[in-house]
């Protein structure tokens, strides 16, 4: 983890963002948020954040497939997803299905596993029924 950063308005209304979000979030959907919070805050200044936040192990950053970087508070619900291809929804897999696998290769190699990452990707039941009616 990376040194402490001075709570300042805008870091603190992207954090109470983050937290509230069910879902790892782009910084663009982020502004969205805390535009509410802090009127005027440019993007720039949130990006900046995200990534001294990130720097500083307080927020994590995830890149899915589609290659944006979306982020989320360590805190969050360790989670691994389900994404559609056709709409981009995402359902999170609630059950992490690699922390065995983890376990296991820990034992076997001697690697100390810091952390992982699951994506399926397809189609959702909306999307394979327009497919299948086409």
């Amino acid at each position: 983890m990376g040194s402490a950063l001075k709570n300042t308005k805008q870091r603190s209304a992207i954090m109470s963002a983050l937290e509230q979000s069910p879902f790892p979030v782009t910084a663009e959907e982020l502004a969205e948020k805390v535009c509410r919070a802090v009127p005027g805050i440019a993007l720039s200044t949130i990006y900046r954040n995200l990534d001294r936040l990130c720097d500083a192990g307080q927020i994590c950053r995830l890149v899915f497939e589609d290659g944006i970087a979306r982020y989320e508070t360590p805190g969050a619900v360790h989670g691994h997803y389900l994404i559609c291809t056709g709409c981009s929804r995402k359902v999170r897999i609630e059950e992490c299905p690699l922390s065995e696998l983890s376990r296991k290769l820990e034992q076997e190699t001697g690697f100390s596993v810091r952390g992982h990452n699951l994506q399926l990707y397809g189609l959702c039941p909306e999307c394979r029924k327009s497919t299948e009616k086409k």
